[in-house]
């Protein structure tokens, strides 16, 4: 009996004892797991044990003959420098065979031919990979689909901007109701445009179809576009205000102004006479020197009467404009006309007509430039733009005859065009 209970009492302090035993040993395995995980996974612990147990008895030996890391980082940048030194189609040959065996090595031997001499090894890489996609058939066909395609697009796209900006938005308007064009091929030829060229088509667009098209557009492309489309918005609202200051200074002076090249292109003139009144447009425009620069300017004009269809605004403003033009053209060599006969007269002749033109009852002259529109121009303006255009000595003799207030009135209104502001 009493033996019995000394060996249940042996038993039980050997229980804890193994218990405490295999924790140990399982806490020990998982630690071993842990760092043969890290050895073959971190290159820095792999390093720093191969250098410990290169010190270590017996298996020091074994251990020596393992490289270190810098010493493999340098075998990389010889291998490395070798491919450079071959031609290309024979680096790419050894490199495909490796990237097949070791494609970690691989990846670390391209690095180190990168620092070498990074647009060669771009090249090489380049290579490489049309050769691998030659390998399949299939990817090389859908390359050329894709690829004719593009090219497809890229000449439709050169198409619409032959036509200019009017005949661009017109024709592609057009081609998409007329189901020839759907809104993604759409997208795929405007994004061939210049996002600043994109940007005034989306601006002048039919809204719905516009904001279809943009739908399809990638993002990369559109962003820029949506940055272009702002700044034209900004551009257009800036030419209105100098149109609203220019009509309200003196002809004379807004033609000077406008007419300089170094200012204004005729893109900009175009957009500041249509958003003028016709007749002023007209009489600052009829002061321009260069005819050419004049042709110009009202073809820019035309272009934003078109591109402005559905704003009654715009409507007819370049028929207007330009036929008010022709009317001033003729009135101007009436004037020239009239000066003539004026300069045969003698001041006191002059004198007379001055005084009957510029009375206190005017009469009004009608020009006509179409069934609606016309405009009047008083006997005393004509009166004032014959002296204007007198020889100096003839227009001072005439002066000279008028009485003093009358004289005066004359001399202001005739020199107020020349004052500058």
């Amino acid at each position: 009996m009493k033996e019995n209970i000394n060996e249940s009492i042996e038993e039980n302090e050997v229980k804890p004892k193994k218990k405490k035993f295999k924790i140990i040993l399982f806490i020990i395995s998982i630690l071993c797991i842990a760092f043969i995980i890290l050895y073959f996974t971190n290159s820095d612990i792999n390093t720093m044990t191969n250098n410990l147990l290169k010190k270590a008895p017996i298996v020091g030996t074994t251990f020596e003959g393992i490289p270190s890391e810098e010493e493999n980082e340098e075998r990389k940048r010889v291998l490395a420098k070798y491919y450079l030194s071959l031609d290309n189609d024979r680096t790419v040959d050894k490199l495909m065979i490796l990237k097949k065996e070791d494609k970690k090595l691989y990846d670390d031997v391209v690095l180190q031919m990168n620092k070498i001499d990074l647009s060669n090894t771009k090249t090489i890489l380049e290579e490489i990979r049309n050769k691998e996609l030659k390998k399949d058939i299939l990817q090389r066909e859908i390359d050329t689909m894709n690829e004719e395609k593009l090219n497809e697009i890229k000449d439709i796209s050169n198409n619409y901007l032959k036509l200019g900006l009017v005949g661009t938005i017109n024709n592609l308007e057009e081609d998409i109701i007329d189901l020839k064009l759907d809104f993604e091929d759409a997208a795929k030829i405007m994004e061939n445009f210049k996002p600043e060229y994109a940007a005034k088509v989306f601006y002048y667009m039919d809204e719905n179809i516009a904001l279809t098209i943009k739908e399809n557009i990638s993002k990369t492309y559109n962003k820029e576009l949506e940055k272009e489309i702002i700044k034209y918005e900004e551009y257009v609202k800036e030419k209105e205000k100098l149109a609203a200051i220019y009509k309200n200074k003196k002809q004379e002076e807004s033609a000077t102004q406008l007419q300089n090249k170094d200012m204004y292109s005729s893109e900009d003139l175009g957009i500041i006479f249509a958003n003028m009144d016709y007749l002023t447009a007209a009489k600052i425009l009829s002061e321009f020197q260069d005819r050419e620069h004049l042709n110009s300017v009202l073809s820019q004009i035309k272009d934003v009467e078109q591109l402005n269809k559905d704003n009654e605004n715009f409507t007819n403003i370049f028929s207007d404009i330009n036929n008010t033009l022709k009317i001033l053209d003729m009135y101007k060599r009436d004037l020239d006309t009239l000066k003539s006969s004026y300069e045969k007269m003698t001041p006191r002749e002059i004198v007379n007509l001055v005084n009957q033109m510029t009375s206190s009852k005017p009469k009004f002259k009608e020009y006509k430039i179409d069934e609606g529109k016309s405009f009047t121009i008083s006997e005393e303006e004509l009166m004032i733009e014959i002296l204007k255009r007198l020889k100096p000595k003839l227009l001072s003799q005439v002066i000279a005859n008028l009485d003093d207030e009358k004289g005066a009135e004359i001399s202001r209104k005739i020199g107020l065009p020349k004052q500058q502001n």
